[in-house]
């Protein structure tokens, strides 16, 4: 076996004492991991130094946005943004994009090296055995999407990570804010369902929260009662959900607001989405 890596200090020393390296930096599916904190980044170098400066084509911006790879979603935010500059109506694949639409995207390549900058934690707490999962979800005319967070109380200490997430740009056939709402209630669903098939939590103890009045209230009705788009996803969703876990929030309290929104770079250094989450997992379950 070969390409040994570890944040374990004991197998650490072993192998100092047998006289190999041990990595502090190190890749893991193309993510940056740092073995001695414990903690995932990103490099964006290798896709900014190859970049145009002048002006760019349509087929140059999808070539730089597929050159992410992140399977845990921890670029998120501002690929969001980058596909959203991808859908330019009535553009060619070698043509040049427009001047307002190319000084942004200018701006958004721009700020891709603070993304260095943003450290992600390796370590759910999932170990310790009594942990909360609670999934937000939220739409925008743009985009919809989902993040799980796992919750720890220990100590009268709280502990809340970022497990992972997910979002998709919304459909080019226009389609109702509540309806959207529908559709990224049910990629957290699916998120839901996704973890508690690989960690064996159970999914009837988690919690969904949103601030989609009318979503809810159709995940809480009988969904024969609605019309065919709505009756399959609530459908699908109460499959796996009872309505009961479902809860609102408001939107200040909301962490997946930004997931349908899109940031730049440098934005997400600020945001507290990693570590501890929205104020609302401070509080008990019950509240």
């Amino acid at each position: 076996m070969a390409k040994w890596a570890s944040n374990s200090e004991q197998l650490k020393t072993n192998w100092k004492a047998e006289g190999q390296d041990t990595k502090v930096q190190t890749e893991v599916l193309g993510i940056s991991w740092n073995t001695e904190t414990d903690c995932f980044s990103f490099d964006p170098e290798g896709i900014t130094e190859k970049l145009p400066e002048g002006p760019t084509t349509k087929r140059q911006l999808l070539q730089t946005v597929a050159k992410f790879y992140n399977p845990l979603r921890f670029t998120f935010l501002c690929l969001l943004s980058g596909n959203c500059y991808s859908r330019t109506p009535g553009a060619g694949r070698y043509e040049l994009l427009p001047p307002d639409l190319g000084a942004r995207w200018h701006t958004w390549v721009s700020k891709l090296t603070s993304l260095s900058q943003v450290h992600i934690p390796r370590w759910l707490a999932t170990s310790k055995g009594n942990f909360q999962v609670h999934v937000f979800w939220d739409t925008s005319e743009r985009a919809y999407g989902a993040a799980l967070y796992v919750r720890l109380t220990k100590d009268d200490k709280t502990l809340t990570r970022l497990a992972f997430s997910q979002n998709r740009l919304a459909p080019v056939k226009r389609v109702t804010m509540p309806r959207l709402e529908l559709l990224a209630a049910l990629v957290g669903t699916r998120l839901l369902h996704y973890f508690c098939a690989a960690t064996g939590y159970n999914i009837k103890q988690a919690i969904l929260c949103s601030d989609a009045i009318v979503t809810l209230g159709w995940i809480h009705s009988d969904p024969i009662r609605w019309k065919t788009f709505v009756c399959n996803r609530v459908t699908e969703i109460q499959t796996f959900m009872n309505p009961t876990q479902w809860r609102h929030c408001l939107w200040l309290d909301n962490p997946a607001d930004h997931l349908s929104w899109g940031l730049l770079g440098n934005q997400i250094q600020s945001l507290d989405i990693w570590w501890c989450g929205p104020s609302w997992l401070a509080r008990p379950a019950e509240d």
